[in-house]
């Protein structure tokens, strides 16, 4: 049996999710008794819409425009905002719950500043609704709504304009199939490049085992049923067990005495050949989030700046990347979450993209490492994480200044332009 482990020091699942579920289960009622004391006259918009308990607003079926296949449908602004914000904005966004949250954010700020006429009722409902959700969670809704609104300029009239709830309503439909497919498909995009970019030293020595691409069953000796990629994945609070026996650790990870969740990170996230060689339990934050195999899936290596430069070479490609399409121009804490949640996804036996790997949760996996480098009390750290990130992907500490970064993923795999620049887009 394995010694107790020691408390993991991460912070907890903090995404709310909880807490969204309750949103959406209070804004079925829409209260607004008959008789109250009034703040003055409500505020109707195309949000009612999406709000599913206004009597008013119908109910939109499912329907064959639930996807992305017919692009026409939707303006392309629309679907090139999705593609970025999968990327450089939020992995998991639901677009459609954004727009309803950042509404009444936006109405509660509106209220604060005596710039809204509400009935008390109102005002108190809504009160309720964002009460239920954490600190954390409301800042992010109030980021990602912004950053929404500046991807998708053409979102701001269809929100103040009732009438056009059901097309506000399409609009983010389609665009959460664009975010889903997003996010798939640099996950298989990854998949056939794994064997080289887990070896240490890919030019000299593939990595053993191989890893054969092809087929569903290439998958199934990856993960924990891999050496190699089993030591990527131990939790880093059980470190000294892989070491001093990795059959053993391999054994009871498979089993869950080894618990591989979302809040103890892995041991790929760390520095070094092997990852995590020099970990210091005492210094824990060295070398995390700079592990060569993150960097190479993604410091836009492979996802922004294409497939060949993953390595360290130069781009040879001739079509412009995900980072000068989205006009990237300095990596953010939302990039790394987004190459760790890909990079994790990536070495696993999954076949298909899903939120979760057993007791491992994806999403919480991605929010938690967000906070973690946002709310560090060494801020030298993590502004000096990002200029380590921006120097391996940019060769710039400040970032890129200007001009294109050329992709070689090919035509119709980058990831589409936006209406408008995105630099600092991921900020907090």
């Amino acid at each position: 049996m394995p010694h107790k482990r020691p408390q993991s020091p991460y912070p907890s699942d903090s995404d709310g999710s909880s807490s969204d579920l309750s949103i959406l289960s209070m804004e079925r009622t829409h209260i607004c008794p008959k008789k109250s004391k009034k703040r003055g006259h409500s505020h109707r918009s195309a949000m009612a819409g999406l709000d599913k308990g206004n009597p008013k607003s119908k109910k939109i079926k499912p329907s064959k425009d639930n996807d992305d296949s017919d692009p026409d449908q939707v303006p392309e602004e629309y679907l090139a905002a999705a593609r970025a914000i999968a990327c450089c904005v939020d992995l998991f966004c639901n677009v459609e719950k954004l727009l309803r949250v950042g509404f009444l954010l936006q109405q509660e700020q509106a209220a604060e500043n005596g710039e809204l006429d509400e009935l008390e009722a109102e005002h108190e409902s809504r009160k309720k609704r964002l009460a239920t959700l954490s600190t954390n969670t409301l800042d992010r809704y109030k980021r990602n709504y912004q950053q929404l609104l500046h991807l998708a300029p053409g979102l701001r009239p269809l929100i103040a304009d009732h009438p056009k709830s059901k097309q506000l309503t399409q609009i983010a439909r389609k665009m959460n199939a664009v975010i889903s497919r997003t996010r798939s498909d640099n996950a298989t995009r990854l998949k056939v490049q794994i064997g080289h970019y887990a070896a240490p030293e890919p030019l000299q020595e593939a990595l053993k085992p191989t890893i054969y691409n092809g087929g569903s069953l290439s998958r199934a000796h990856m993960g924990i049923n891999h050496p190699v990629l089993a030591s990527f994945l131990c939790p880093i609070s059980a470190l000294e067990d892989f070491k001093n026996d990795p059959a053993q650790a391999r054994k009871w990870m498979e089993v869950g005495w080894i618990r591989m969740t979302s809040i103890d990170f892995p041991v790929f996230l760390w520095a070094g050949k092997p990852p995590a060689s020099n970990y210091n339990e005492d210094a824990m934050h060295e070398g995390l989030f700079q592990g060569y195999f993150l960097e190479r899936i993604h410091i836009m290596r492979h996802i922004f700046t294409g497939p060949s430069t993953a390595l360290g070479d130069d781009s040879r490609a001739t079509h412009s990347c995900n980072a000068s399409l989205h006009d990237m121009t300095t990596v953010e804490v939302e990039h790394i979450a987004y190459a760790c949640v890909q990079a994790r996804f990536a070495i696993s036996n999954k076949n298909k993209w899903a939120k979760a790997d057993g007791e491992f949760n994806n999403r919480a996996f991605y929010y938690n490492i967000i906070n973690f480098i946002h709310e560090c009390e060494d801020r030298d750290w993590a502004e000096g994480l990002l200029k380590w990130w921006n120097r391996a992907l940019f060769k710039n500490e400040n970032g890129r200044e200007g001009g294109t970064i050329i992709d070689d993923n090919g035509p119709g795999n980058a990831a589409g332009s936006s209406s408008a620049p995105i630099n600092g887009l991921a900020k907090m």
